[in-house]
């Protein structure tokens, strides 16, 4: 099924999350994590077959400014839609196909993407991928994937939809953070069809207080997962980097369409 997103923009919570933690951490809370499960995914090679069991997942308190009270317990039921961009050439040059499914059950996610549903169109160009996902590197600095045939796509889980459109996704997200600076980290889970190399040098925007860390990621034929952290401060100062790790981060369950 081909489904079309319209402003999928699932980070805009961040903003609001920035401003209410860094202003609102108390004395004594830093580097305090949102919820601490327990859970240790460890494995970030994952092999030719995504499947996901028996994950809890979460919703945003927006009742609090506390790091450590920012996650609610979702309970409820839905199904779930896993979809990757494909490239067209006509605006907004982006459609989603779906490659997967599952299903939230009182509150716990399952969902697989077989190995036979990563080829074809489901596969982006080793340089559209760069382009939709790792974009902060690709327009001052040096980015290249070796070799550059490889192809790839990243997933991204749906649910809840208006008419055609999702309204709600679900992503692994967590934060940690001080009396000045806010920590958000995010898993992205990558599939590609042979071994590579995505690297960057370090690229500064001076004029925006950004800078981008070198990038030197190493993935495996198959699933792999991918932590982006993206710190920000008081001082207006901000570092993003990307390495290949799968740490104990919650699902949560976004708004992406008002």
């Amino acid at each position: 099924m081909k489904i079309l997103i319209k402003n999928a923009v699932f980070f805009i919570l961040m903003a609001i999350i920035l401003f209410l933690t860094v202003t609102c951490v108390e004395p004594g809370e830093s580097n305090d994590k949102i919820i601490d499960t327990g859970i240790t995914f460890g494995s970030f090679n994952l092999g030719a077959k995504l499947d996901v069991k028996d994950e809890q997942v979460w919703m945003p308190n927006y009742n609090t400014g506390k790091i450590s009270q920012m996650l609610l317990k979702f309970t409820g039921s839905r199904d779930v839609k896993v979809v990757v961009i494909e490239y067209i050439n006509v605006p907004p040059y982006r459609n989603f196909l779906e490659v997967g499914e599952g299903k939230i059950k009182e509150g716990i996610l399952t969902f697989n993407v077989e190995e036979d549903n990563m080829k074809g169109t489901n596969l982006l160009d080793g340089g559209d991928l760069l382009e939709y996902y790792f974009n902060e590197w690709t327009g001052d600095g040096e980015i290249a994937i070796n070799p550059s045939t490889v192809k790839g796509n990243i997933i991204t889980l749906v649910s809840l939809y208006d008419s055609a459109v999702p309204v709600e996704a679900v992503i692994r997200e967590g934060f940690s953070g001080t009396n000045n600076s806010l920590t958000g980290e995010y898993i992205y889970y990558i599939y590609v069809n042979a071994d590579c190399e995505i690297s960057a040098k370090e690229v500064k925007k001076t004029e925006l207080k950004y800078t981008y860390n070198k990038l030197d990621l190493s993935l495996k034929s198959g699933w792999n997962t991918i932590l982006k952290s993206e710190t920000y401060t008081t001082t207006g100062d901000s570092s993003y980097s990307m390495t290949i790790k799968n740490p104990a981060i919650n699902w949560v369950m976004q708004k992406i369409k008002n």
